[in-house]
């Protein structure tokens, strides 16, 4: 059984990565979300760029699967959400408000104090590129914020699991999926 699900093309850097962690992983097309084919995933990633059609045709798969989502989450996965890579998302596939705000460019990390501090670990650096920032709705602790105090990475509590979003333009870190897949239960996507 796989440990991460990723949503988009295979991409040798990712499988590297997961390689490094020793996961067990599946690039999955936006349209299997939901199919009841899939095994049980522990982490779903979403990376950076999946509302943009340059970048990927995601966003409606997302959208489509919504609720499956939610019992992803509920169940206790960890969905890891990266930057909209658009002007404006309102990310309504999720069960929690949130929205993203595009602004590019590297940032001086302030880290808050929250519940979940540990998984500002995704980054390895105090000055990363970010692609935008949150505005978190109710059931958000906000983990890391940029030096205008803007969120950059926050975490929602979702039923048995937890919602991690980033603006935070890198890849994850060996280090944060360590720590998300020790947080998560595999659960049916």
């Amino acid at each position: 059984m796989p440990d991460i699900a990723l949503l988009g093309e295979r991409n040798f850097l990712f499988e590297k990565l997961f390689r490094e962690l020793g996961a067990e992983y599946q690039f999955l097309q936006g349209g299997a979300l939901g199919s009841p084919f899939l095994p049980r995933f522990k982490m779903l990633v979403v990376p950076t760029g999946f509302a943009n059609p340059q970048y990927s045709r995601a966003l409606r798969s997302l959208v489509a699967a919504k609720s499956r989502i939610a019992e992803f989450v509920t169940g206790g996965g960890v969905l890891t959400v990266y930057g909209a890579l658009v002007p404006e998302h309102n990310y309504d596939w999720l069960p929690l408000t949130l929205k993203y705000v595009c602004d590019y460019g590297p940032q001086e990390i302030r880290r808050q104090e929250c519940e979940h501090r540990e998984c500002a670990c995704v980054t390895c650096t105090e000055t990363p590129e970010c692609d935008g920032y949150l505005v978190p709705g109710d059931g958000y602790q906000t983990v890391l914020a940029d030096s205008k105090e803007r969120p950059i990475l926050a975490i929602g509590k979702y039923g048995d699991g937890l919602i991690v979003v980033t603006s935070i333009h890198e890849f994850p870190t060996v280090g944060y999926l360590r720590w998300a897949l020790s947080k998560a239960k595999p659960s049916k996507l």
